[in-house]
């Protein structure tokens, strides 16, 4: 048995997916396979077009053997976060072989000699990125910046990190490098439809894409048939008529306004990634603003970018603090092993893995006692994430709380 990993948020599933699916398999020789997903809440600081158990199933019923959930901490911060959590579940597992993922790069080497010089950060690199963070320049782009002053102009493209795929990649390899992980990257490149396309052209085309389209008309559904496999069409279409969505950030406008107005400076200024001064600038941008888009558009700075603000608002209502991010990233495993969907080739990878970790595996909730503290705040956040998203549902009948002790994996048989 060889097993390959995933690191997704099909939101939602598309046809890009599937070829990802089935390349990874390809490359890897894997006969079974594993996606890590976030929840109800992404990396880019939004919430998912479905519930985490809508895309769950559609991922089984399109061909991932097994689904397990990356803690909210994780899926709602930045690329870094982002992918060490998920390497470090993946890697928990000890069953894993390979990890596949696209880039727009699609060469694993150049990749991997960034990542070692992200890692390790030369002296000389690291006093560029300070230079070009003190001028003013948000993280990402000092760090680009640095990286192309660094490298050897020889070097086949100093714009790597000018590239989201190939900023996840290069976190990716970074997160390796860093849990001395056994799990072997591959990497193939993405083709056709732009990470941040925002057309439908084609069979392939973005989730970006998908979604903007959803946002203008989502009750005629038919242009989707060409970009989602079948699977995932009907599933989308049923729970857009069960009222479960389409969700989208701006949902949440009147939450995040309460929340930013109501919330202490002092606890405002306790929540992971607000710093200089930010916690003052939130709270009178709440004051000010009377739409989600009007707030983001007083917040934005050079160093604090669209992105970064909704993960920031995002935790904000769900309550992540610097405490809570800082004592995450000291356990070197996982607090607990989250299944939202498997197959019968998922049961026999869940076999394996009761074998060969200690962590708790978790399919019912309720019968989760947590080992310590941090599991019981891991639960808290992760639950809290599920409540607020409860109540974007379109249909008010559905929003109840405690869903997460509720409901259960999708299992196909």
């Amino acid at each position: 048995m060889k097993v390959v990993g995933l690191i997704t948020e099909y939101n939602p599933f598309h046809n890009g997916h599937k070829f990802h699916l089935e390349k990874s398999k390809k490359l890897s020789g894997a006969s079974h396979t594993i996606a890590v997903m976030s929840g109800n809440f992404l990396q880019r600081g939004e919430p998912a077009l479905l519930d985490k158990w809508e895309r769950a199933k559609i991922a089984i019923k399109e061909g991932v053997d097994l689904v397990i959930e990356l803690p909210i901490v994780f899926s709602c911060n930045s690329a870094e976060f982002f992918a060490y959590g998920s390497l470090r579940l993946l890697n928990s597992l000890n069953i894993v072989d390979y990890i596949c993922f696209g880039s727009e790069h699609g060469k694993i080497k150049e990749l991997d000699i960034v990542s070692e010089i992200l890692t390790n950060e030369p002296l000389e690199f690291k006093n560029s990125l300070k230079a070009w963070l003190d001028k003013g320049f948000t993280f990402p782009i000092a760090r680009q910046r640095a990286l192309n002053e660094y490298l050897d102009k020889d070097f086949a493209d100093t714009r790597i990190l000018n590239s989201p795929n190939n900023i996840l990649a290069v976190e990716y390899l970074k997160a390796l490098k860093l849990l001395k992980s056994r799990i072997s990257p591959l990497t193939f490149k993405r083709f056709k439809a732009d990470y941040n396309s925002t057309e439908i052209k084609g069979e392939i085309c973005s989730a970006t894409a998908i979604r903007n389209l959803l946002m203008k008309d989502w009750k005629d559904l038919n242009i989707l048939k060409t970009v989602v496999p079948r699977n995932s069409y009907e599933i989308i279409k049923n729970a857009i008529e069960e009222g479960k969505g389409p969700v989208f950030a701006k949902d949440l406008e009147q939450i995040i306004f309460y929340k930013l107005r109501s919330i202490p400076i002092n606890d405002l200024k306790n929540i992971h990634d607000i710093n200089e001064g930010l916690e003052n600038r939130l709270k009178r941008g709440s004051m000010i603003s009377t739409t989600y888009s009007d707030l983001i558009e007083f917040l934005k700075t050079k160093r604090y970018t669209r992105t970064r603000l909704q993960r920031i608002i995002i935790k904000t209502i769900i309550g992540i603090t610097k405490g809570d991010i800082a004592a995450s990233l000291k356990k070197k495993e996982p607090e607990y092993i989250r299944v939202l969907g498997f197959t019968d080739k998922g049961a026999d990878l869940l076999k394996r893995i009761k074998n060969s970790t200690s962590i708790p595996i978790i399919t019912n909730l309720k019968r989760y006692t947590p080992q310590g503290e941090l599991g019981k705040r891991m639960v808290e956040l992760d639950t809290m994430g599920t409540d607020i998203y409860a109540l974007l549902y379109k249909n008010s009948n559905l929003a109840t709380g405690g869903l997460d002790y509720i409901k259960g994996p999708f299992i196909k048989k």
